[in-house]
């Protein structure tokens, strides 16, 4: 907005009483004086197919159904990480879980004394075996 001086108007001293005919020609100089508005806004092609988009409620089920299948599909890729992890616990050949894993494994005591058990008994069959070569090394060396 750009503000303009006012031109032609009497000028208005603080000592000076102004009477309501000169109070009426300032303000009316002070209306005519606004310059209209010359701001002109763009839309691309893309914000009007956006704007034309969001004026559609029928595409909402639509999206509502996409949302549920979305949700369908993260909940069991969780629940195939957590097989896998199982899977690779159980094994032997995990190198470490994943956040459902842990997150499983927080809120069910069985599975979690399980998994803990079962990675106990693997660490004293690796310790077994380092032993078990370790001790041959020995042997072959008398």
């Amino acid at each position: 907005m750009h503000i303009q001086p006012l031109r032609h108007s009497p000028s208005v001293s603080p000592q000076k009483n102004v009477s309501s005919a000169e109070f009426a020609q300032v303000n009316n100089a002070v209306q005519t004086s606004a310059p209209a508005s010359t701001d002109t806004i763009t839309l691309s092609r893309d914000a009007k197919q956006l704007a034309a988009n969001a004026q559609k409620p029928a595409e909402m089920p639509a999206l509502r159904n996409n949302i549920e299948t979305l949700v369908e599909l993260k909940h069991a890729k969780m629940k195939y990480q957590v097989i896998a992890d199982m899977t690779n616990i159980a094994t032997g050949t995990s190198q470490g879980i994943s956040a459902p894993t842990a997150y499983y494994l927080s809120h069910n005591e069985d599975a979690r004394a399980m998994t803990v058990n079962h990675l106990a008994q693997q660490q004293q069959v690796n310790t077994m075996q380092i032993y078990a070569e370790t001790s041959k090394n020995i042997n072959e060396w008398a």
